[in-house]
């Protein structure tokens, strides 16, 4: 270094020289260092090599172990929608199976008649069923009423509210407006 390269940063030539040592020192040593990883490396492999020890393969790619995973996770949903079904569908009663009850025997195998009732007889009068009224609520739709009273959307059965009503359009309903619902069978 130049001295007034020294006098500038006020450091001595002893301090200069002392560093230049240790840099010298610290480069000598590196490579011992280095060479003596690589002896135990090798006393390392070759230990390895006397217990058997085959060297190991490299690892899976990541796709595999996401393939594996989403491959896994369909088919415990699969199985867990099928176990909930299974127990909707058993805890479900049945509405359109109907048990009949069982005829009492007598024992003879002879068919017992009873006699019809007396009030069976007389003239059956029709059951003549009556309009409802409803009060339209905030969000009614003509078609959510028909759902809500007949079960199941039908054009006739908007068509018979609109003639019930005297409604021009079905889509002008208000808040609190007051219909009569023809629940008579022929709409059904």
């Amino acid at each position: 270094m130049k001295s007034t390269t020294l006098r500038r940063s006020n450091i001595t030539r002893e301090k200069v020289a002392m560093m230049e040592a240790l840099n010298r020192y610290n480069r000598a040593h590196q490579d011992e260092d280095f060479y003596r990883s690589q002896l135990k490396t090798k006393e390392l492999d070759a230990l390895w090599q006397s217990f058997g020890v085959k060297p190991q393969k490299n690892e899976k790619a990541p796709q595999v172990y996401f393939v594996t995973g989403l491959i896994c996770g369909v088919i415990v949903t699969l199985l867990i929608t099928t176990f909930i079904s299974i127990l909707i569908n058993l805890s479900t009663p049945k509405d359109d199976t109907i048990v009949a009850p069982k005829p009492q025997s007598t024992g003879t195998g002879k068919f017992r008649f009873v006699p019809a009732d007396t009030a069976s007889n007389k003239k059956i009068t029709p059951v003549v069923m009556s309009n409802e009224e409803y009060i339209v609520k905030e969000g009614d739709t003509l078609e959510s009423i028909v759902i809500r009273f007949y079960g199941s959307f039908d054009m006739n059965k908007v068509n018979a509210i609109q003639e019930a009503n005297k409604m021009a359009n079905p889509n002008a309903l208000s808040i609190g407006q007051k219909l009569v619902i023809p629940m008579n069978k022929g709409i059904n």
